[in-house]
Formats: C-alpha cells, structure tokens, sequence
C-alpha cells in the first residue's frame, strides 16, 4: 500500500510482522531529502524482511522549519512501527563546512528521537555499510541498491528504472501505484539497516 504523509513523505508500506525478529529502522539524513526504512531482522539477520520505506521531502522548507518537518515526520513513524533499533551512517569528513553544518543539524534531530523514545542508536561508517553490502567499501550507489533488492525480495514490486530525478518527480505527482520511492535516500537508509541486520553482535 502506497501512502501520502501530510508533511510531504511518500511511503510504501507493508504488512508483515514477524514474531521474535528485531525491527530496525535504517535513516539517511538530508537537510531537503531524508529516506527512511523498516526492517524486521529474523534468524539471526539470514531472513529480512521489508516492513515500510519512505522519503521525507523538505524542499520546500527554510531552516529550522525543515528540522521541524523532519522531526515531526519521523516521530510519527517511530510511534507507528516501533523500533527498537536506529541506525544511521557516521558524518562523513569529507564534506565541505556548509554541508556538514547542515548535515549536523538534521542528524542531531534524528539522534534526539532515539533518546526520547528509548530507541538504541547504531553508526556505522559509510564505507563499512557498502563492504557489507555490497562487498567492496568502494561501492557506487547503483552496486548498492542492486544488493539492496537481492537482501530484501519485496523490493521487487517497486520500480526503479527511473533515474532518481525522475523519480523524485513521479512521487511529488501523485504517490500512486506507479510512484518510484527507492531513490538513493531510501536505498541508503535500507542499506544501513541491512548492515545491521547482519551485524551478529545485536543478537548477542
């Protein structure tokens, strides 16, 4: 079932709950775009399985109303589905002082929800993310959101052929059947909850 968020967030959720398994929810935060998906990790991370994806679009939004939107959002999603574990890449240093100023801004209200709601906080660096993954630290995006649909099978309904402009631009359309949500943000924030899925110390 697709879903059209009143604060600009198109989502494709599903119905599965699987008893005994972890849920995850993996984050890729954006000052304008932040993707977002839920994983329940079962057996040990050998079986995951999708739950829900989305994308948060603030673009239309200065700041601090942007972290506003953002916060507000994923609070609802967090009430929703109830994850016991947060993951999110660490701050890469290789962006220049405005980015990362603005990348800063939206991890710390990210980082705030998994205090207020108990949540355990996971970072990985980006680099381990995609040697998990997709083997190889060095990956390109596309390497790794191939790998995202061979971990998660119900991925397989979603296309994705567009280019992620194009993508982005069905969603704002209409969020209907043919919406496109697994742009980069999303396969990010998937990617990073795979890593954890398959991280065996969170089952120890």
């Amino acid at each position: 079932m697709i879903k059209n968020n009143n604060g600009g967030s198109c989502s494709i959720k599903s119905n599965n709950n699987a008893g005994g398994s972890i849920r995850i929810i993996g984050i890729d935060p954006g000052s304008i775009y932040t993707g977002w998906g839920i994983l329940d990790s079962v057996q040990f991370g050998r079986k995951i399985k999708l739950v829900s994806i989305g994308l948060i679009d603030a673009k239309k939004y200065t700041y601090p109303n942007n972290l506003a939107l953002i916060f507000t959002e994923l609070k609802q999603i967090i009430e929703e589905y109830r994850p016991a574990i947060m993951v999110i890449e660490s701050v890469f240093l290789g962006l220049n002082p405005s980015s990362l100023i603005k990348l800063s801004q939206a991890r710390g209200a990210i980082c705030l929800l998994s205090s207020l709601y108990g949540i355990s906080l996971k970072e990985y660096a980006p680099r381990y993310i995609k040697k998990n993954v997709a083997g190889y630290g060095g990956a390109d995006k596309e390497a790794v959101r191939r790998m995202v649909y061979n971990f998660i099978k119900e991925l397989n309904d979603v296309d994705v052929s567009a280019s992620d402009t194009e993508s982005d631009t069905e969603n704002r359309k209409n969020c209907g059947r043919d919406a496109k949500p697994l742009n980069n943000n999303v396969s990010d924030a998937l990617s990073a909850a795979i890593c954890c899925a398959t991280d065996m110390s969170n089952y120890v």
